[in-house]
């Protein structure tokens, strides 16, 4: 059986009935600053509710697609791996409408991949004439 490679991807659904977000806020840990929400949700069915941390991971970015329909619709920069970012193409599957993630290498703008120019040096000249 071939297992599904799922790497550099991911999906977002639309909540579940009983995840309701609860509040939103920061955390330190040992130094480090993290910006987090908590969804209060069941566990189990007739469980008590509990509230799940999550950190924030990146943030999405409307994109303009220029009549490219294959672009993605949202990107942006994954804050724990800054080589990285993410894109996201809104579907819809069965009546269900969901977006799709892709992790990608940032890609070089053309500012970046100008090639620098060597620094002058400046020769001084002391020969008096």
């Amino acid at each position: 059986m071939t297992e599904y490679d799922n790497t550099n991807s991911g999906v977002v659904y639309k909540p579940y009935e009983d995840q309701k977000f609860a509040g939103a806020g920061k955390l330190n840990i040992e130094g480090t600053d993290y910006k987090i929400i908590t969804v209060k949700e069941s566990l189990s069915k007739g469980g008590d509710p509990v509230r799940v941390v999550y950190a924030r991971m990146g943030v999405l970015f409307n994109n303009d697609q220029k009549g490219n329909e294959k672009a993605p619709q949202f990107s942006g920069p994954i804050d724990t791996h800054p080589s990285l970012r993410m894109a996201a193409w809104v579907k819809e599957k069965d009546g269900m409408h969901y977006m799709s993630l892709n992790v990608s290498e940032k890609q070089q703008t053309a500012d970046s991949e100008a090639p620098q120019s060597e620094p002058i040096h400046q020769v001084k000249d002391d020969i008096p004439f």
